[in-house]
């Protein structure tokens, strides 16, 4: 996630929605008072190359991290207080939950040292970790004023920029892009019954923004 004093900004960083590229790319764009967390060290190497690196996400009290990565709504706003909670704007992304769920299997299956079957994936409950909806919501109320889908990236991070006025040169790096072998279409892997599984626990994410299978 990021907290941006320079530009007035709150990156809420969601789950397989390209997060840690889009964390990377607004990084460069940051001054020394705004807040960076950590990300995996793979992909500091990749801001390395730019001279950033995590910042301010300390306590500098008791030293410990004070701000993580995948941070919600709530633990923000109560961390960074309600004057910059309420004039900073705030944009998060999500993506259809069926394409994102296959994303977040590929991903923890790939760092696995051993394979697991999409099935046991699903059985295990490990698909919720992909669920958003609580990082973007305080109390089901959607508080970020700019919620991008992932489908529209490019176009939907342009528009956030334009708004709190980055010069974005619309450059992404393939951060986590290794992980899924399989590049069929996400619908090929579902039976009728794992792809309902889905449509129940992301009820909420598929509502709000309208997806479908």
């Amino acid at each position: 996630m990021i907290i941006s004093h320079k530009y007035k900004f709150i990156f809420l960083k969601s789950k397989k929605t390209a997060g840690t590229s889009i964390e990377i790319s607004l990084s460069r764009y940051c001054g020394e008072d705004d807040i960076i967390t950590p990300i995996a060290p793979e992909d500091e190497e990749i801001r390395a190359r730019f001279g950033i690196k995590p910042q301010n996400y300390m306590d500098e009290n008791n030293k410990k991290p004070k701000f993580f990565n995948h941070y919600g709504a709530k633990k923000i706003a109560n961390t960074i207080g309600k004057d910059i909670w309420s004039s900073y704007y705030k944009f998060s992304f999500d993506r259809n939950p069926w394409d994102k769920v296959i994303s977040h299997y590929y991903f923890k299956s790939g760092k696995s040292t051993s394979d697991i079957s999409f099935d046991k994936y699903l059985n295990l409950n490990k698909f919720k970790d992909a669920y958003n909806y609580p990082i973007y919501t305080i109390k089901n109320n959607v508080v970020v004023d700019f919620l991008g889908k992932y489908e529209n990236l490019d176009e939907d991070l342009s528009k956030v920029c334009q708004k709190i006025g980055l010069p974005f040169d619309g450059w992404l790096p393939k951060a986590k892009g290794n992980f899924r072998k399989d590049r069929q279409h996400y619908r090929t892997h579902y039976n009728k019954d794992q792809k309902e599984l889905v449509r129940q626990y992301f009820k909420k994410e598929i509502d709000l923004l309208g997806y479908e299978f």
